[in-house]
């Protein structure tokens, strides 16, 4: 790879982290339409998930004894099968309109990340309905196997539904397994990213770092605007997907 695409590519996952070890919510919405004007977007996706399955290892060790595995392995339940019929259809749509798919994903999770915000502070019990929970798990799965996307509609429910400390808890344990089970689906289906070893050193140094510093960030700014204005951003590689 160019030094220069590399030094973007760090660029990149440095402010994707960031914004993880800051807000909470995942970097795949800023990685994936990015990357995917690097890479072809199933190269970008698979470079995501890689990135997520370390980190959410890592995060999942600490936390391992606070994690509800019934609840967690109900989400699974229904995310895994969503996330095969995702991968399955990315593996058949063609690259164009692969991307305006990706788009408009990315578009509509904006939408969820700014209603999010404005119900920030309400919770409702009657979202822990089972029904519910398995819907939103399973079109979570789907949208991380189609595009790597899944984080929002489970944030937005577990963060409605459950106190903070739980949710992220249970949360951060579903994304580390499904990130491993969606870097299977593509590894099965024959996605590839050439990377050199340096490169891939790199790319998790960058990861680390910027984990450590949104973390250390995240109390002196105002959460909630920082969410608004990182949609507002996100919004320049969406029309840069759909026009390409």
């Amino acid at each position: 790879m160019a030094a220069y695409l590399i030094v973007i590519t760090i660029a990149l996952i440095f402010t994707a982290y960031f914004i993880k070890g800051f807000s909470g919510f995942g970097p795949a919405l800023i990685l994936i339409p990015t990357l995917s004007l690097i890479y072809l977007p199933q190269q970008a996706i698979l470079l995501a998930t890689v990135l997520d399955l370390v980190a959410g290892f890592i995060l999942l060790f600490s936390v391992r004894k606070q994690v509800q595995w019934k609840i967690v392995a109900t989400v699974l339940a229904t995310f895994v099968p969503g996330a095969y019929l995702g991968a399955r259809l990315m593996a058949f749509l063609p690259i164009p309109v692969f991307k305006k798919i990706l788009a408009l994903f990315v578009l509509f999770f904006i939408g969820l990340i700014l209603w999010q915000s404005r119900r920030a502070e309400q919770r409702t019990s009657s979202a822990k309905s089972g029904y519910v929970q398995f819907l939103i798990s399973f079109f979570a799965g789907f949208g991380g196997g189609l595009v790597g996307i899944s984080g929002p509609l489970l944030v937005i429910y577990f963060k409605l539904t459950y106190p903070k400390s739980f949710f992220r808890t249970q949360l951060i344990a579903i994304f580390a397994f499904g990130a491993a089970w969606r870097l299977f689906l593509y590894r099965s289906l024959g996605i590839t990213v050439e990377l050199s070893f340096t490169e891939w050193g790199l790319f998790l140094l960058t990861m680390f770092g910027a984990i450590a510093v949104g973390t250390y960030v995240q109390l002196r700014i105002n959460e909630q605007k920082f969410d608004r204005i990182v949609a507002l951003i996100l919004l320049i590689p969406c029309f840069t997907l759909m026009l390409s």
